[in-house]
């Protein structure tokens, strides 16, 4: 039988019965040896105050030699059953008388060598003034001297052999009595203390065990859900973690190419406005080449003089050609005549032919002066052309540069306006991420101090399941103390 598997008021019975059967039997234990001893003091007492009353009349009839008063005072004793054997023996310690109790109850003188000394030890006969009490042979002997009470004379010695059979009796039946009394307390104390156990201990303690099991269970359950979600907890703190890193790099990066922008601008700003100081100084060159090409269409203009100029020097080296062909023709017919003249003429005719000779001259530089009139003319009008397209194109392009250079100017201001303001929107920006910045830094330092927190409730939690496994394992034990193998069904 395996006392494990039992309920828990089976196990307290199962406990209880040798607890309690041991009180009970040292308790009934020592009522009987208390009874006992008491049947025995009451069974002595009852003996020896029969003889004590007899003493006086025993003293006197011995000193008188009166066997037969003497041999009725022993019979009177007879009267407890108990007594089987009287025995008197004289002072000098030889048998006188003696009355035997047969198995039939009759009386009869008790004969035979019987000596004082079968019966004790003790030969000084002053000495039994009390009584000598001692068992023997399931046989209880009571011996004590005779004397006379006025002289203080020992007159003999009177032993008494009373049978212990009924007092045995009365002992065994105490005994029996006892041993019912004690089953019965035993039985009544097991069945009350398994009704007591059951009702107020056993059920409610079963009920108890059930409920605390229960809730073991549910806290056990809640605690495996409590830590899927500090894992799920601790691995998105962990993401959370990962991702303000790179956050805060990412800001470290816009911090960087904020600075750059900052100083781009910086830079664009520096840079637009010497493009606006620049085209200032192109509107002014503009505004100076109009002016120049102003200039230009009044040389062209000039250029149209002298072309008519050379206009009127050809129209002149053309009479002078006219001339010189005229000069020729006199020349050839002074000639002519001089010849015709003879002698005369010789000198006229050297002179002739000296202007002959001087138009001829005159007619080349002429023809050549006609040449250069003429390719002059070519050269002028072609000029005059070039230049009045190029002063027309100039004129055009340098009104289209100077629009260009107004709506740069415009575009320019824009810019530089745009950029003013680009610079002013990355020093807000740039303060609004170094806040940004200040918060990521804290953010993730309230982030890594939440991962540790969530590391430790995590421990926590494996250390609660551990702590909730410990606990199943105290209620299993518990349930098995309580309810027994119930459990296990």
């Amino acid at each position: 039988m395996n006392i494990n598997l039992k309920s828990l008021s089976a196990k307290i019975i199962l406990a209880t019965i040798p607890i309690v059967f041991i009180t009970m039997s040292l308790y009934f234990a020592y009522q009987l040896f208390s009874n006992k001893q008491k049947f025995q003091e009451d069974f002595d007492k009852a003996i020896i105050n029969s003889v004590t009353i007899l003493k006086p009349a025993l003293s006197a009839n011995i000193y008188n030699l009166e066997k037969q008063n003497l041999l009725n005072s022993i019979k009177g004793l007879y009267i407890n059953s108990d007594i089987s054997k009287v025995m008197i023996f004289s002072e000098k310690k030889v048998y006188f008388l003696g009355v035997n109790k047969k198995e039939d109850g009759s009386l009869s003188d008790l004969t035979g060598d019987l000596k004082l000394i079968d019966f004790t030890k003790n030969q000084d006969l002053k000495s039994l003034v009390g009584f000598e009490v001692y068992n023997m042979n399931n046989s209880r002997i009571y011996i004590s001297a005779i004397t006379d009470k006025e002289s203080s004379r020992v007159d003999g010695v009177i032993i008494i052999q009373a049978d212990l059979k009924n007092l045995n009796y009365h002992i065994l039946k105490l005994i029996f009595s006892a041993f019912l009394g004690l089953s019965f307390c035993i039985f009544s104390i097991i069945i009350l203390l398994f009704i007591i156990l059951n009702k107020k201990i056993s059920k409610p303690l079963e009920h108890l065990a059930y409920d605390i099991g229960k809730e073991s269970e549910d806290v056990y359950a809640t605690n495996i859900k409590l830590i899927k979600s500090f894992k799920k907890v601790s691995d998105l703190s962990n993401s959370q973690k990962e991702s303000m890193d790179k956050i805060q790099m990412q800001m470290n990066q816009m911090i960087e190419s904020v600075l750059k922008t900052k100083k781009n601008a910086e830079d664009c700003n520096t840079i637009v406005e010497t493009l606006n100081k620049k085209t200032h100084e192109g509107n002014n060159i503009i505004s100076i080449m109009k002016n120049s090409v102003d200039m230009i269409a009044k040389s062209s203009e000039n250029l149209n003089s002298i072309s008519k100029i050379i206009d009127d020097i050809s129209i002149k080296a053309a009479v002078i050609n006219k001339i010189v062909m005229k000069t020729e023709l006199l020349s050839l017919n002074a000639s002519i005549e001089s010849a015709r003249a003879g002698a005369l003429g010789k000198g006229f005719s050297v002179v002739a032919e000296e202007v002959g000779n001087l138009a001829q001259m005159s007619g080349k530089a002429a023809k050549e002066i006609e040449g250069l009139i003429i390719e002059s003319q070519k050269v002028s009008q072609s000029v005059i052309i070039e230049m009045n397209e190029s002063v027309n194109a100039i004129k055009s392009n340098a009104l289209n540069v100077s629009n260009s250079f107004k709506e740069i100017s415009s575009e320019v201001v824009n810019i530089l306006e745009n950029t003013k303001d680009i610079y002013t929107s990355s020093n807000s920006q740039n303060e609004t991420i170094n806040n940004v910045m200040i918060s990521v830094n804290d953010s993730g330092k309230l982030n890594l101090d939440t991962f540790t927190e969530m590391k430790d409730l995590s421990e926590y939690a494996n250390e609660l399941s551990k702590q909730s496994d410990n606990l199943k394992r105290v209620m299993e034990l518990m349930n098995l103390i309580i309810i027994g193998n119930k459990v296990e069904k």
